[in-house]
């Protein structure tokens, strides 16, 4: 999107020409927080808009899997708004359908978000429906086959996206276990049968795992229901997950088509502050246009336009405990194997050729990067989640937005790389031979 603005100029006895930066103040949407009667922390975001929306944040992402279970989370994802002893799935999708609302179920490393969006006035009857997936599916056998031919499905597609394959691998590399766990189940889980979901669902569905996040709803009628409808969930208290611990490695993947690439290393967990200054660097040296047409404005963005449908792009995930911090870079092997070389001079040197220019523009667009992530339902139901969930507070936007405030430029600490090759490996680069 281009935004356009309009100058204008006052000219007196002394001509005068002052820049200076000002950040447009952004409106903190009143977010209210309240533990439960049934133990389970409600929060609420008021922001007028004519549609609600309800959803179930549950710490039960592929992160939780153990070796014996790896790609559980996967299967009790698809599970939701199945048959359960109040309603048949059917019965489920028509009543919404007629009252015009929308399920889903979302699947990342370190949660499961149930959700439901619908018109104001419905609230009552959508939290009934997010509350029996949590007291009463049944979890039927019969019902194993349906949903292992939906998890096969969900597994296909995502392989036929290369960006996504590539990032899943970086991760495995990256982390082996717990965050390196894939968010797709694969055809050599040992989940076999309805009772092995069952069991991680009992695991995982008590109260200090699960949050309750509403969007343009009321929050004492939210709060009433979650007493009600929950008064019965049980209140164990989950073992603590293993602390994530970054190993690095290689992965050589060989496939037609284009070619991706990705070089990561160890990054900072969210909501810190080296997870801000990670940020930044990220939108310094990213090799993203933001126009359609044109060079780009950086070294990167003006190498990959002279390439062939070369892509480059930083990325920047943050987790509760650790991150992952790289690019990815896709298109014909050899543009790719150059561009690699020059993503890895520019990381290297990034810290020493700052312009005071260069690090406001970078600076803007990560302070853009954390306003935008606070627009959409989907979106701040998943940031308040996860911040009650690990940390046990609300993070507003403008407390977000204050992190870049007193940022000064730090370089990376050195680790061993992670790198991913997909694509014609035998013209894709080594992590050893980009000088790192």
């Amino acid at each position: 999107m281009l935004r356009t603005c309009r100058l204008s100029s006052k000219f007196g006895s002394s001509f005068k020409i002052s820049l200076s930066r000002a950040y447009a103040s952004v409106a903190a949407l009143p977010v209210t927080v309240t533990k439960s009667k049934a133990g389970i922390t409600v929060v609420s975001v008021e922001d007028s808009a004519p549609a609600s929306s309800v959803s179930l944040v549950v710490k039960a992402g592929s992160r939780e899997e153990g070796t014996d279970n790896v790609g559980v989370a996967h299967y009790l994802k698809n599970f939701a708004f199945k048959n359960t002893s109040a309603r048949t799935a059917f019965r489920t999708t028509r009543e919404a359908e007629l009252l015009g609302g929308f399920l889903s179920a979302n699947l990342a490393r370190e949660n499961l978000i149930l959700s439901a969006e619908f018109l104001r006035g419905d609230l009552g009857y959508f939290m009934e429906i997010l509350s029996d997936i949590v007291f009463k599916t049944k979890y039927e056998q019969h019902e194993f086959p349906n949903i292992k031919e939906s998890v096969n499905f969900e597994r296909g597609a995502a392989a036929a996206i290369p960006e996504v394959t590539v990032m899943n691998a970086a991760h495995s590399v990256a982390f082996r276990h717990g965050l390196g766990n894939s968010l797709f189940a694969d055809d050599a889980t040992k989940v076999s049968n309805s009772s092995d979901v069952k069991a991680f669902a009992n695991k995982v569905y008590t109260a200090p795992n699960i949050m309750i996040v509403g969007t343009s709803v009321n929050h004492g009628e939210l709060l009433n229901l979650t007493d009600s409808l929950f008064q019965n969930i049980s209140h164990a208290i989950p073992s603590t997950p293993i602390a994530s611990k970054y190993f690095g490695g290689e992965c050589r993947i060989s496939i037609p088509g284009d070619s991706h690439f990705v070089l990561a290393f160890s990054g900072a967990p969210a909501g810190t502050s080296d997870y801000a200054a990670l940020q930044i660097l990220r939108f310094l040296i990213d090799g993203e246009k933001g126009t359609k047409w044109g060079e780009g404005v950086n070294v990167l963005a003006q190498r990959a336009s002279k390439l062939d449908d070369t892509k480059i792009s930083f990325f920047n995930a943050g987790y509760s405990d650790a991150g992952l911090f790289g690019v990815h870079i896709s298109g014909i092997a050899t543009s790719v194997y150059s561009a690699a070389r020059s993503a890895v001079e520019q990381l290297k040197h990034a810290a020493n050729k700052i312009s005071k220019d260069d690090f406001a523009r970078a600076l803007a667009k990560a302070r853009f990067n954390a306003a935008a992530a606070y627009e959409t339902r989907a979106s701040k139901t998943e940031i308040f989640g996860n911040q009650i969930l690990f940390s046990g507070k609300v993070t507003t936007v403008t407390e977000a937005l204050t992190q870049f405030d007193r940022f000064k430029v730090e370089d990376i600490q050195s680790c061993k790389p992670t790198a991913v090759a997909l694509g014609d490996v035998s013209a894709l680069p080594y992590s050893d031979s980009l000088s790192l």
